[in-house]
C-alpha cells in the first residue's frame, strides 16, 4: 500500500510540473526580428543558398519583393510589381524565381539572382501560394481552396490537380505554402495556424496552433492591427521563419 501511495504522490506532482499551456508542445519560439516598417507579406522563403530571406508583398500599386535584412527589419533593394498587379506567394525553383499574383491570373517567371521578370503566364484561377517540391520536381500552387495545383517547374504547364482533406471536410482556404521534409506546410487564410500536408494520402497529417504564441509576443493594440498569418519560410530540419500580413516580427520557430 505504501508503494502505490508513492507512486500516486509522484505522478500527482509530475503532473503538476507540465507547462501550464500546451503550445510550446507544437510551436517553439525560437527567435523574433522586428519588421520596422509594416509589410503586406504575401510571400516569404530563403534563396537557394539560405543566405537571404526573400519576401513579396500585395496590394495593388503597393506589390513589391524584395530581400528582408533580419537585423536591420527592412526590406532591401525591392521592386515593384507592375500597379495593376497584387503579388501574391513566390517560390525559387533550380531555374527560375516565381512570383504569383492574385485576381490577375498571373504568374511571372523571374531571374533567381537579378529577380529581373523573364515571363508572365496565365494561369486558369487566382494565385495564392506557392512552392516547389524537389522530390517530385514540380510546382505546387493554391488558389484558397481545398485544391493544390500541381505545374511545369520550366514552364508552368498543369499537370494535374488534388483535393486535400482534414479529417472528413475539406481543408479550405489554403493560402501561403512550403515544400519541407516531404511535406507542403499550409497557411489557412484567417486562422491563426499551419497544416501540415501529406500529398500521397492527400490529407491533413497536424495542425499547428500559432494563436497561443502571438498572444504572448503582440500586445493588444498590434493583435488588432495584424491581418493574417501568411509567409513560410523552412530554414532546415523543423525549424521555419513565418510571419503575416502588417505583423510586427517574422519569428523563428520550431514546428515539432
Amino acid at each position: 500500500m505504501k508503494r502505490k501511495k508513492s507512486l500516486l504522490a509522484f505522478l500527482m506532482i509530475a503532473s503538476l510540473c507540465q507547462p501550464a499551456t500546451t503550445w510550446a508542445a507544437e510551436v517553439d519560439l525560437l527567435d523574433k526580428y522586428p519588421v520596422k516598417t509594416p509589410l503586406f507579406t504575401q510571400g516569404l522563403e530563403l534563396d537557394p543558398t539560405g543566405k537571404e530571406l526573400i519576401l513579396g508583398t500585395g496590394l495593388e500599386g503597393k506589390s513589391q519583393l524584395g530581400k528582408f535584412n533580419l537585423q536591420s527589419g527592412e526590406l532591401e533593394d525591392a521592386q515593384n510589381l507592375p500597379n495593376n498587379y497584387f503579388g501574391e506567394g513566390i517560390t525559387f525553383t533550380p531555374n527560375a524565381l516565381w512570383q504569383l499574383t492574385w485576381k490577375e491570373k498571373k504568374v511571372l517567371k523571374r531571374d533567381p539572382k537579378t529577380f529581373e521578370i523573364l515571363d508572365e503566364i496565365d494561369i486558369n484561377t487566382e494565385g495564392w501560394g506557392i512552392c516547389y517540391d524537389p522530390d517530385e520536381k514540380v510546382i505546387w500552387r493554391s488558389d484558397g481552396t481545398s485544391t493544390l495545383y500541381k505545374h511545369d517547374p520550366e514552364t508552368f504547364e498543369l499537370l494535374g490537380q488534388v483535393k486535400i482533406m482534414n479529417g472528413k471536410l475539406a481543408a479550405s482556404k489554403l493560402n501561403e505554402l512550403e515544400w519541407a521534409n516531404g511535406h507542403i506546410y499550409a497557411n489557412r487564410l484567417y486562422r491563426d495556424e499551419i497544416l501540415k500536408i501529406d500529398l500521397a494520402s492527400e490529407s491533413v497529417v497536424e495542425t499547428y496552433d500559432v494563436r497561443p504564441m502571438l498572444d504572448q509576443t503582440l500586445n493588444e493594440e498590434e493583435i488588432a492591427s495584424v491581418d493574417t498569418l501568411n509567409g513560410i519560410a523552412h530554414i532546415e530540419g523543423d525549424e521555419f521563419y513565418i510571419t503575416g500580413k502588417l505583423y510586427p516580427y517574422i519569428y523563428k520557430v520550431r514546428l515539432k
